[in-house]
């Protein structure tokens, strides 16, 4: 029998589950402390009478076969790979997403797709350059005239920043293999097509959440205690000693693997760190989202699996129809849709009441004839906060500087969105997870 050793993993959401997943694997003794009644952090999915809402447009990428062959193991036939474009609405029109020259050709004036080939004649020579920031990588990828039309205005809503001050990580590799070579390639050979994050993914039939609901169940929910959000993290300057929870408890702990984040686990060590590492937390900064749900009174409304919304006079950032990722997210005569509107504390939109801001996205979206007054059967708005990290150029320093000092814990790692401060997908959270958990040494 392999000796059975104890780790305490601070948060329930996708990177704590898949560690205490691949440590029950390895048999190793695990609890995972949630702060919420509900595990699965922003990667779940509601339930509200027929219809079913993912907290976020989440789809499962084919990047590493081994990741993706544990999820089938665990989900079955309930996970299917689904090919759905998405769509950027622009000026009342549907542009491809992956952005294609025929669809370029036929949305833009004739000026303006002559500058955007001028523009890229020459980005199809540059290789292995390095961009110092968003806005540098998408001029490079696409040209100033199409990428100002529709990513630097898009991606400047999203984060809340200038697209100058935005690392190039933000883009999640999505443009990866995107310029205007691949469009032309396309427009020749129609039946090429570039591989890309968009279009192609899986998805679970019963909603993106239920696969840390099946990751959860292998866990064994004995072994998650929920509405345990941890206060307190008391060590001694080289280990971790003890966790004090909200409701009093206290553990003390041999080995912890923390999902918590960043700046809000400086702050709760004690003794607190020195001055310039607390203010360097203090200087890192997360965007929050809400999202409104809206349950239809017809049967679909899109093919897309995403559509999204640059203009920077509205609010949205992406619809998303949960039907188009799989049949049994609404009912059959019926459809809903999630509309996202990314906010920072302080904003015109944090002010707003929830009715207000489920007001605003109806008439916007009336107003854009997507639906009418009548066809709303009920709506509802749910508020992610910390939803993913706004990286700035400039503060790579900071985050390695904090990483590093929690990391010099020697019994203590960290992994996820939050306390990494980093961009992941499921897919690398998960296969992080499997690495850390196989490195482990007691």
């Amino acid at each position: 029998m392999k000796d059975k050793h104890k780790i305490d993993i601070l948060g329930g959401g996708p990177a704590g589950l898949s560690v205490g997943y691949f440590a029950r694997k390895k048999g190793y003794d695990i609890c995972i402390h949630e702060g919420s009644s509900t595990i699965g952090g922003n990667c779940r999915t509601i339930k509200i009478g027929e219809y079913r809402f993912d907290t976020g447009a989440h789809r499962f990428h084919d990047k590493i076969p081994s990741i993706t062959e544990e999820v089938k193991k665990l989900m079955g036939s309930d996970l299917s790979k689904i090919n759905t474009p998405s769509k950027i609405y622009f000026d009342g029109r549907m542009i491809d997403f992956p952005i294609s020259f025929s669809s370029v050709m036929k949305n833009l004036k004739l000026s303006e797709i002559l500058k955007i080939m001028t523009e890229n004649f020459f980005n199809i020579f540059k290789t292995n350059v390095e961009y110092e920031n968003f806005e540098e990588l998408a001029h490079a990828k696409y040209g100033p005239t199409l990428s100002n039309l529709f990513l630097i205005n898009y991606t400047e809503k999203l984060w809340g920043a200038r697209s100058s001050e935005l690392q190039t990580t933000i883009s999640g590799n999505r443009l990866k293999n995107l310029n205007i070579l691949p469009m032309i390639i396309e427009m020749i050979n129609k039946n090429r097509k570039v591989k890309h994050l968009e279009g192609s993914f899986y998805y679970p039939k019963y909603g993106y959440g239920t696969i840390f609901d099946s990751i959860a169940k292998q866990i064994n929910y004995d072994n998650i205690s929920l509405n345990s959000k941890v206060k307190k993290i008391f060590h001694d300057g080289k280990k971790i000693k003890e966790i004090v929870l909200e409701n009093g408890k206290t553990i003390e702990v041999k080995y912890i693997v923390n999902t918590l984040p960043i700046n809000s686990t400086i702050k709760m060590l004690d003794p607190l760190p020195n001055k310039n590492l607390i203010e360097r937390a203090d200087n890192l900064k997360f965007r929050n989202l809400k999202i409104c749900l809206l349950e239809l009174d017809f049967p679909k409304l899109s093919n897309n699996a995403s559509i999204y919304f640059p203009d920077e006079h509205i609010a949205i950032t992406r619809i998303y129809e949960p039907k188009n990722r799989s049949p049994q997210m609404a009912p059959r005569n019926k459809t809903s849709l999630a509309i996202e509107i990314p906010y920072s504390q302080g904003d015109s939109i944090s002010i707003l009441t929830d009715d207000e801001v489920i007001d605003m996205v109806k008439r916007t979206l009336i107003k854009e004839k997507f639906f009418k007054d009548s066809d709303v059967l009920d709506n509802r708005l749910i508020d992610i906060k910390n939803a993913y990290p706004i990286l700035k150029v400039g503060e790579e320093g900071n985050i390695r500087e904090l990483v590093s000092f929690l990391q010099s814990f020697s019994n203590q790692k960290l992994i996820g969105r939050n306390v990494e401060f980093d961009y992941l997908h499921t897919h690398k959270i998960m296969d992080k997870a499997k690495l850390l958990v196989n490195t482990l040494n007691f």
